[in-house]
């Protein structure tokens, strides 16, 4: 039996109520669903209650899903980050500079962010300004598009570009500064 065939199987049971079946699918989904929820949230407890609620949203519309459309990995991710967006603009907790369009540098990404592990950027991600983190989320990690990003954020496409723009710099600057202390602590030396 496939893996697809399983989560069928799974997904008319839950859609049924049967508990055994929706654990499962909460399982087999879980950690996929808190790796996203960590880049919208602050902390751990934040993001377990974003997952928990996702679920809780997913299996009170699972009704609708059709599994012959794609698996529910998307659509409980797509669940998460509305949410997610749903309880910033509720604690009206992002906010977003004003339109300004920085200048674009030449890029040195790529050499930076290989020297750094996952952890290490996740945690860089997380001092980001809430704003800027979930612009970048959006469009470098998720894929949507600026103008995708504008509506459901209600701002123009050129602010998210703009706030993308300004949280590459910001990441930039937070990496440089992560790195030249791992270099010290390499060296033995301070930074000074």
């Amino acid at each position: 039996m496939t893996n697809k065939d399983n989560i069928r199987i799974l997904i008319a049971a839950a859609k049924k109520g049967t508990w055994s079946a929706q654990k499962e699918l909460y399982l087999t989904y879980a950690d996929d669903m808190m790796s996203i929820a960590i880049r919208y949230t602050k902390d751990q407890s934040a993001a377990k209650d974003l997952v928990q609620d996702s679920f809780i949203k997913f299996f009170e519309k699972i009704e609708q899903f059709d599994i012959e459309k794609g698996m529910p990995g998307p659509w409980i991710s797509r669940i998460l980050i509305n949410k997610a967006l749903q309880n910033y603009k509720k604690e009206n907790r992002l906010s977003f500079e004003t339109e300004t369009i920085f200048a674009q540098e030449p890029s040195r990404e790529t050499s930076i962010i290989e020297t750094l592990e996952a952890e290490d950027i996740l945690n860089l991600l997380q001092e980001l300004p809430e704003g800027c983190r979930v612009i970048f989320n959006l469009n470098v990690v998720e894929g949507y598009k600026h103008e995708e990003i504008g509506k459901m954020l209600g701002i123009t496409a050129s602010a998210s570009r703009s706030q993308l723009t300004r949280s590459k710099k910001l990441l930039r600057k937070l990496i440089e500064k992560n790195i030249g202390i791992q270099d010290d602590r390499k060296t033995g030396l301070k930074a000074g």
